[in-house]
């Protein structure tokens, strides 16, 4: 039975082995999440920490763009003026727009105001036409190719444009 100890022996020196394993790997992961745990690091060092963050934010900020009679103005500095054309200048100031609470608000609410208005119209127009559809005034419909007979054109329905609605009531009998 010497061989029975063996495959004994073997089987705990292979779940030892598991063990070790499994705790070298929690070392190993738990290493690599304080490496990449940037609070730790400003906790650490903190004035570095601050520096690095001001240097990101000045290289990420774009620099302030110059205006067109800033860019006119350093040329003639440096290009000397040789004749009387050259001094006017060649370009224009735009005219300052000068808006305030009430231009800002309608250019914020000019974009809502008319996507509102075709959301309006195009649903107004999709039922227009599925009643036209129905009526059978459109080809197509369920009330014939041409409509209905001594129709001179389209009947007007609850929601024809410039037709009044009909009235709910009791409709007139027989005569």
């Amino acid at each position: 039975m010497a061989n029975g100890n063996s495959i004994d022996d073997i089987r705990r020196q292979m779940a030892q082995i598991r063990r070790e394993l499994h705790e070298d790997i929690q070392g190993v992961v738990a290493g690599a999440e304080a490496v990449t745990d940037w609070r730790r690091y400003v906790r650490l060092y903190p004035w570095p920490s601050v520096a690095a963050a001001v240097v990101l934010g000045y290289l990420i900020v774009p620099k302030r763009h110059k205006s067109v009679a800033e860019v006119v103005k350093e040329v003639k500095e440096v290009v000397p003026v040789t004749h009387k054309a050259a001094e006017t200048p060649t370009v224009q100031k735009k005219k300052e727009k000068r808006t305030g609470l009430l231009g800002n608000l309608f250019g914020l609410l000019m974009p809502i105001g008319v996507k509102a208005a075709q959301s309006y119209a195009s649903n107004f127009l999709e039922n227009w036409i599925s009643q036209q559809a129905m009526a059978g005034t459109i080809p197509g419909g369920p009330g014939g190719a041409g409509g209905p007979a001594g129709a001179g054109g389209p009947a007007a329905g609850p929601n024809f444009p410039g037709q009044p609605r009909p009235r709910p009531g009791p409709s007139p009998g027989p005569r």
